[in-house]
C-alpha cells in the first residue's frame, strides 16, 4: 500500500491529515475532562482580561488626574525665588500602555512616579506591590500568567495519550497497517489538538478585545496592532513547543501515564523552577548593590567627587576662572548672577555622579535580564516572558526609559529656573530696581508664579516597537530555536514510533 508521508503535498495526504485531525478533535470533545479543563482556563483568562482592562482604565484616569493636579500645584505655587520653586518640585507619573492589562511585567514592583526637585535625582516611588497583601505578591492574575502556566498544561493533558494511548488500545497497529504514515499521524494529531486549544483561547481573547474596545483604551496606530500580532505569534510558538514535545514524548513513552509524568515534570521545571533559578543565577553573576549601600555611596561621592578635586574645589576653580575672564575681583562685580551660576554648576557636577551610579545600576539589571534570556535555552518560558513584557511595555527597559525621561525633565526644569535668574538678575548686584516678573524683596530675587509656566508639562514617550525588537531579538531567536527543535524531536520520535511496546 502506498505510504502517505509528508513529502510532496498530495491531496490524498492532506485529506488523511484532515481526517486524523477531525477524529482527534471529536475524541477530545467527547472527553469530559476537556470540558472541565477548558472551562477553568476560559473563566480565568476572561476574568483576567476583563478585570485587567477595568483596572487599567481606572489607573489611567487616576494617573491623568494626579499629573494634572501636580502640574497645577507647580505652576501656582506662589511668588518666590525661582530656584526655590525648583526645590518645591513636581511629580512625573508613568503612563501605562494598554497591553499592561495583559502582562503586568515589573509594573507592580517598580515605582509609578518620580518626584523631581533641584539637586536630587530621586528613584521611582510607590510600587503597587507595596500595597498588596503578602499572598498577592506571589503573582498577579493576568492573561500572560495564564497563558504561560496553564496553556501548556492544557496542551499536555490533551496530548499525552496521543500515541501512547493509541498503542495501549491497539488502534495504532491498525492505523499503520492500512497505510497511514507516521508523519501523517503526527501532523493530524498536532492539528486536532491545536484546534481544540485554539477553540478555547480565541473566544476568550475576543472577549478581552471587546472589553478593550468598550473601555476605549486601545490607542490608534500601527504599532499597537503590530505588538498584538507579535504577542500572538510568540504565544502561539510557545504553545506549539509544548504541543510537539508532548507528542514526541507520547510517541516514545511506554504508556500514557509515563508520558504524562514526564511532561508534567518538564512543565513544572519550566514554569516554576527555572524562572526562580535563572533569577538567582543572574543576581550571582551580576550583583546589584542594596538600596541603602547604593544611596550612601552616591551621597558620599557627591561630596568627595568621582575623581580629581572634590566638587567644592572645582567650583572655586570655576569661580576664579570667571573672575579672570571678566577682569573683576569679586563675584558681586560679575556681569552675571553668581548665585544662579553657582547653583547650576553644582547641578552639573551632581549630574556626573547621578549618571555614574544610576547608569551602573541599570547596567547591572540589564545584564541580569540578558543572563536570564540566555538561560532560556533551558526553558522556553524565559524568552517568552521577556518578549511578552517588552511588547506589553511593562519590562525593565520601559521603566528605565520613564525614569530617564523624568530625570531629563528635572534637569531641564532646574536649568530653566537658574538660567532665568541669570538673565533677569541684571543689575541685581548693584541693587537696581527690577522689572517684569522679578522683584527684590529683602535682598532676595522673587519671581511671580507665572514664571514657572516656562517649564512645560512632563511628557513621556515610551520605547518604540523597533527599540523593543532590537532589544529582544535574541529572545525571539531562542524561542524560534525551541520551536524548530521541538518539531525536529517530534518528527524523529514519531519516525521511530512502534505499534507496541517491547
Amino acid at each position: 500500500m502506498t505510504d502517505t508521508t509528508m513529502g510532496g503535498g498530495s491531496p490524498r495526504r492532506v485529506g488523511v491529515i484532515r481526517t486524523i485531525a477531525v477524529k482527534e478533535l471529536r475524541e477530545i470533545f467527547r472527553d469530559g475532562r476537556f470540558a472541565w479543563a477548558a472551562a477553568i482556563v476560559a473563566v480565568l483568562l476572561i476574568a483576567a482580561l476583563t478585570t485587567g482592562a477595568a483596572r487599567f482604565a481606572d489607573y489611567r484616569a487616576m494617573q491623568e488626574a494626579a499629573q494634572a493636579q501636580s502640574n497645577d500645584q507647580f505652576y501656582t505655587q506662589g511668588d518666590k525665588n525661582p530656584h526655590s520653586g525648583a526645590h518645591y518640585g513636581n511629580y512625573a507619573f508613568k503612563s501605562q500602555g494598554p497591553l499592561s492589562l495583559f502582562d503586568g511585567g515589573v509594573e507592580n514592583y517598580a515605582g509609578s512616579f518620580v518626584f523631581m526637585e533641584a539637586h536630587r535625582q530621586n528613584a521611582a516611588l510607590a510600587p503597587p506591590a507595596g500595597d498588596l497583601s503578602a499572598i498577592s505578591r506571589f503573582g498577579d492574575l493576568n492573561g500572560a500568567m495564564i497563558l504561560q502556566i496553564l496553556m501548556p498544561l492544557l496542551i499536555i493533558f490533551l496530548g499525552f495519550a496521543a500515541f501512547a494511548g493509541e498503542r495501549e488500545k491497539g488502534t495504532l497497529r491498525q492505523l499503520l497497517s492500512i497505510g497511514v504514515s507516521r508523519q501523517a499521524l503526527l501532523w493530524g494529531k498536532a492539528l486536532g489538538i491545536g484546534a481544540a486549544v485554539a477553540l478555547v483561547l480565541i473566544p476568550c481573547i475576543l472577549v478581552g478585545a471587546v472589553v478593550i474596545a468598550a473601555l476605549q483604551i486601545a490607542p490608534s496606530g500601527d504599532a499597537f496592532g503590530a505588538r498584538l500580532g507579535l504577542l500572538a505569534l510568540a504565544y502561539a510558538g510557545y504553545g506549539l513547543i509544548f504541543l510537539f514535545l508532548t507528542l514526541a514524548v507520547s510517541a516514545l513513552a511506554s504508556s500514557p501515564r509515563t508520558a504524562l509524568i514526564i511532561m508534567v515534570g518538564f512543565w513544572a521545571f519550566c514554569v516554576f523552577l527555572m524562572p526562580k533559578a535563572a533569577g538567582e543565577v543572574s543576581k550571582a553573576l551580576h550583583p546589584s548593590p542594596p538600596l541603602g549601600v547604593f544611596q550612601t555611596s552616591m551621597q558620599e561621592t557627591r561630596v568627595k567627587g568621582l575623581g580629581g578635586p572634590p566638587p567644592r574645589a572645582r567650583l572655586e576653580i570655576y569661580r576664579k576662572q570667571l573672575l579672570k575672564k571678566y577682569g573683576v575681583e569679586r563675584t558681586a562685580d560679575l556681569p552675571i548672577y553668581w548665585v544662579s551660576t553657582m547653583m547650576q554648576k553644582l547641578e552639573e557636577m551632581d549630574h556626573e555622579v547621578f549618571d555614574h551610579f544610576y547608569n551602573g545600576l541599570r547596567d547591572d539589571y540589564l545584564a541580569q535580564r540578558r543572563t536570564q534570556d540566555t538561560l532560556g535555552a533551558l526553558a522556553p518560558v524565559l524568552p517568552l516572558s521577556s518578549i511578552s513584557m517588552g511588547l506589553s511595555g511593562t519590562d525593565l527597559n520601559h521603566q528605565n526609559a520613564f525614569t530617564a525621561a523624568a530625570e531629563k525633565h528635572r534637569r531641564m526644569m532646574v536649568f530653566k529656573v537658574n538660567n532665568y535668574l541669570s538673565e533677569m538678575a541684571v543689575g541685581f548686584n548693584a541693587n537696581q530696581a527690577l522689572t517684569g516678573n522679578v522683584s527684590l524683596e529683602t535682598n532676595v530675587l522673587v519671581a511671580k508664579e507665572e514664571v514657572f509656566k516656562m517649564v512645560p508639562p512632563f511628557h513621556y514617550d515610551p520605547p518604540s516597537l523597533g527599540d523593543v525588537m532590537r532589544e529582544y531579538g535574541f529572545s525571539f531567536g531562542v524561542l524560534i530555536a525551541w520551536l524548530l527543535g521541538s518539531i525536529v524531536v517530534a518528527v524523529v520520535a514519531v519516525g521511530r514510533l512502534r505499534p507496541q511496546t517491547r
